[in-house]
């Protein structure tokens, strides 16, 4: 009889424990299958076009360079879902592989594809031409910054030469015809420079370059600001070198004095004196 009691307990006991497991499985499962209809409710995917390969700014956007990807409920603002939308749109911007080809970063419908479409509205694109060393030996490339000087030797005055920073924070558009930068970061020498500059800049580059002899001065891209100068004559370089004034205070030879010779002249009662 005890023995018997025993075992009902036991098998209530484990019923009870099973039960319990089971209520709790349930439990656990419906919160999970919420949770997971919560977060696709939230974030449905949608179809967004990404760039499929690494695309150079000013090209004329083709299917081999764009994909549909899926993308969460908080897509990009100036994305499109279609990419047929975006097939004949010029970029002006670089773009790199998933990365979403966004309105922004699109030149206006029927834009033509290469360099013109990259120029900003009230820019100009200026070529000068270069040599190794005007061109910073070979490391001013596309999407660099530079200065530029110019150096005027008026009427082959030497005195009056002179050396003027004219533009600065300038960025370049093209090297020779390369728009796209080394990424190895190699020297490239070139004999043409393209200058993204407005109208007003446009013009003092173009008397500078006809007047003058140009010099880049390669900057760094997150330098922005600009620093006025007076600009360099080399007239006034010599003049207030005081080394150079001491020695040729030193190496000029002292004025010397005349000799002065004296006669006494006497005629009759009267006696004068006369100087040669």
């Amino acid at each position: 009889m005890r023995r018997a009691a025993s075992l009902i307990v036991l098998i209530l006991a484990v019923g009870c424990g099973v039960g319990a497991s089971f209520i709790t499985y349930r439990i656990l499962h419906e919160r999970k299958v919420v949770s997971s209809l919560s977060l696709t409710q939230e974030k449905p995917a949608r179809p967004v076009v990404v760039a499929a390969v690494p695309i150079t700014y000013g090209t004329v956007l083709k299917s081999e360079h764009l994909k549909v990807v899926s993308w969460p409920a908080e897509t990009p603002q100036g994305s499109s879902g279609e990419m047929e939308a975006l097939l004949g749109r010029v970029l002006v911007v670089e773009a790199v592989p998933d990365e979403p080809v966004l309105e922004s970063k699109l030149a206006p419908v029927n834009s033509q594809g290469g360099l013109p479409s990259v120029i900003p509205h009230g820019k100009r694109a200026v070529s000068v031409r270069v040599n190794e060393m005007i061109g910073v030996a070979g490391f001013v490339g596309p999407r660099t910054r530079v200065d530029v000087l110019v150096s005027i030797n008026p009427q082959g005055d030497k005195a009056r030469a002179a050396s003027k920073l004219i533009l600065q924070n300038v960025e370049v558009l093209a090297a020779g015809q390369k728009t796209e930068r080394d990424e190895d970061g190699k020297p490239q020498t070139v004999n043409v420079i393209t200058l993204l500059v407005d109208p007003k800049e446009a013009e003092k580059l173009t008397l500078a370059s006809y007047e003058g002899d140009l010099q880049l001065a390669l900057r760094n891209n997150l330098d922005l600001e600009s620093v006025p100068t007076p600009g360099a004559v080399l007239g006034n370089m010599v003049q207030g070198n005081p080394v150079v004034v001491a020695r040729t205070a030193a190496a000029k030879p002292a004025k010397q004095e005349p000799a002065v010779q004296t006669v006494e002249v006497i005629r009759g009662s009267s006696r004068t004196v006369e100087k040669f």
